[in-house]
């Protein structure tokens, strides 16, 4: 009998532990410049290029302290400044949302290097794809509804309802993102856009390149 309850206490002696396991972390999602986004009051809001911490936003997408939400209605955070040709997201989410410097699949951002009165731009959107054309005037003043803006770029880039804040690039460099314009895509017509070093240099915000 002794050496039965002696091999007994051995055995529960040396028995490996329970270890507790728990399920991995999902993985963040990639958030790039022309990511849909939503707020409660504006279903079809776009990801400009990405800042650290923060995302680039159209002011039309919310006020102040409204809750920006990414694919899956999955939040981000907050809006915490809204200027008259842009707002600004900051990314309380960390876990979720990854930021990238690419642009809707189609490429690294690598600068911001402004494009000169004549050069190319393009832009890409869900409903006109990747559409290209030139720079035809800086530093343009353009009467909205919601208020005059200055500063602006004028190309020949087409637009389309719901592509508001398309992101404009040459190559790898951000140039800015589509306020909006003038004809559409059949007919031709006149695009502005909001330069993106204006809002890094107002904002002190540094660019997310690859």
């Amino acid at each position: 009998m002794r050496t039965l309850l002696l091999v007994l206490t051995l055995l529960v002696a040396t028995a490996a532990p329970a270890v507790a396991t728990t399920a991995p972390a999902a993985a963040a999602t990639p958030l790039e410049a022309g990511t849909l986004l939503s707020t409660w009051n504006n279903p079809r809001c776009v990801n400009g290029f990405n800042v650290r911490g923060h995302l680039l936003v159209s002011p039309s997408c919310g006020v102040v302290g409204t809750i920006v939400r990414g694919p899956g209605g999955v939040d981000i955070g907050p809006i915490v400044a809204v200027r008259s040709a842009y707002a600004v997201v900051r990314i309380t989410n960390t876990d979720a949302w990854v930021q990238r410097p690419t642009i809707a699949g189609r490429g690294v951002v690598t600068g911001s290097t402004e494009t000169p009165v004549g050069g190319v731009v393009c832009t890409v959107g869900s409903t006109i794809g990747l559409r290209c054309g030139t720079v035809q005037a800086k530093n343009v003043t353009v009467n909205y509804p919601t208020g005059v803006i200055h500063g602006l770029t004028r190309t020949n880039l087409c637009t389309e309802p719901g592509e508001h804040w398309s992101p404009v690039f040459t190559g790898s460099q951000a140039q800015g993102h589509v306020l909006g314009g003038t004809g559409n895509c059949a007919t031709g017509g006149s695009s502005f856009f909001t330069p993106i070093n204006h809002i890094l240099a107002a904002e002190g915000f540094t660019l997310v390149t690859g």
